[in-house]
């Protein structure tokens, strides 16, 4: 679906629900920049009113003019400790029978509309190549929320700066061991398939190690996409600044939220916020409407007992269970599911030898792994989000991503034979 003129429409809603005052005059051509040279001076007082006065503004994102920039809630999948995640299917036109559904997941601060921001977006390219694809808000993020009194307090938290009630309560074991099924059971109930293909960014995709090593379930993925996600990291100059920016959020999230607080930044960023935008992503390959759209509608919490969690793999490059007593990087061997990976050279988060590192440590016998930069052949280095949000990623990433996908459908893969392993199936280091 299109996005053309979108920013000016979103723009025009979030002032009608949120700000609700002439601060801002309506442009008559949204092609032209909200703030002109002469009004850059007032940029950080109506950064700070709305700061003040609006950061919540869930209302916003239900009433976005599009259904890529809404929350998933056309349905909700129930798990068995009391959350509802948010769903969004997306049908394809000519339904392939031959392929297994696909589940997209987002990262950690972070909602389904990750997938969905940008124009030619992976989600539509699946479903024209014939896939059924669903997309999901993990708890805590989007339409996702805890059933009985909590989730009707946080509803009306959702319109504040305020922190929901429970974001220590949960952590990545929980989303391995009952969202991931949850999400299943799901897309059993939609198509009758039992079993899936799983593409996850970041996060996303690392909590799928600990499905896949540990789950009884592990069989129903049939195929794993990995873009960005990392069991192990190897310790550079920036993965010392994750951890200070960890402890930075870790502690402004104590009791506001950190997602709501940055919706604003849709307008633009205050000085200084490149040092941390540039984790997300790289500002040459990815265009502005994007970064906007990111503030405005894909920004989330990261859930204090996640960040807890994933504290300790940034201090000994092992991503652990939440208690410690399990090693999610050692277990890797145990991981027999096909799986590809997919690494930008330009990320900071998930570096070229983290995942090279992760990439040895997997027991699968069918694994392969593509890098994304100028060094490969591509027209940029990729950044973490620039897999999914860079102009040129949807005709240098998706398209061998789905290549990869469909030549391991059941219908396709039993009829191969055995075959010699891709050119990029053993990363080099350089």
């Amino acid at each position: 679906m299109s996005g053309r003129g979108w920013i000016g429409r979103d723009s025009q809603e979030l002032r009608r629900i949120c700000l609700r005052s002439r601060l801002i005059e309506s442009r008559k051509d949204s092609s032209k920049p909200m703030f002109d040279r002469s009004s850059r001076r007032y940029r950080p007082m109506v950064l700070a009113l709305v700061l003040l006065t609006g950061p919540g503004c869930a209302s916003m994102r239900r009433n976005a003019p599009s259904p890529d920039l809404r929350p998933c809630d056309e349905g909700f999948a129930a798990t068995a400790d009391g959350w509802m995640l948010g769903m969004r299917h997306i049908r394809p036109a000519n339904p392939d029978p031959g392929k297994l559904p696909v589940v997209l997941c987002h990262g950690l601060g972070l909602n389904g509309t990750f997938w969905t921001i940008t124009d030619d977006h992976l989600p539509s390219q699946l479903a024209a190549k014939g896939y059924e694809v669903f997309i999901v808000d993990m708890r805590g993020s989007g339409a996702s929320h805890r059933v009985g009194l909590p989730g009707k307090i946080n509803k009306v938290l959702r319109q504040t700066p305020i922190r929901e009630v429970g974001a220590r309560d949960w952590t990545v074991d929980d989303e391995a061991k009952y969202d991931v099924p949850a999400i299943l059971e799901y897309v059993r109930q939609e198509t009758g398939s039992e079993r899936i293909n799983w593409i996850g960014h970041s996060l996303g995709g690392m909590l799928m190690f600990p499905f896949l090593e540990f789950s009884p379930q592990a069989n129903r993925i049939s195929n794993f996409v990995d873009m960005g996600g990392v069991a192990m990291v190897v310790d550079t100059p920036d993965i010392r600044d994750m951890r200070r920016a960890d402890k930075g959020l870790r502690v402004l999230s104590l009791g506001l939220s950190t997602g709501r607080l940055g919706r604003p930044m849709m307008y633009g960023r205050l000085p200084g916020l490149e040092m941390i935008d540039r984790f997300y992503y790289t500002a040459a390959n990815v265009d502005k409407r994007t970064v906007s759209r990111f503030y405005g509608y894909t920004l989330e919490d990261p859930g204090a007992g996640a960040l807890k969690q994933l504290d300790p793999y940034l201090w000994t490059g092992h991503m652990l269970s939440a208690d410690k007593s399990i090693d999610y990087a050692s277990a890797l061997d145990r991981i027999t599911t096909p799986i590809l990976m997919v690494a930008g050279e330009g990320d900071i988060m998930a570096d070229i030898p983290s995942s090279i590192l992760t990439f040895n440590g997997l027991g699968s016998a069918d694994k392969s792994m593509i890098r994304f930069g100028r060094l490969d052949g591509h027209l940029a280095d990729y950044g973490h989000c620039d897999l999914v949000w860079s102009r040129n990623a949807p005709k240098e990433v998706f398209p061998p991503v789905i290549e990869w996908l469909d030549v391991h459908q059941p219908a396709v893969a039993s009829t191969r034979q055995s075959l010699p392993a891709p050119a990029h199936s053993t990363p080099q280091g350089r």
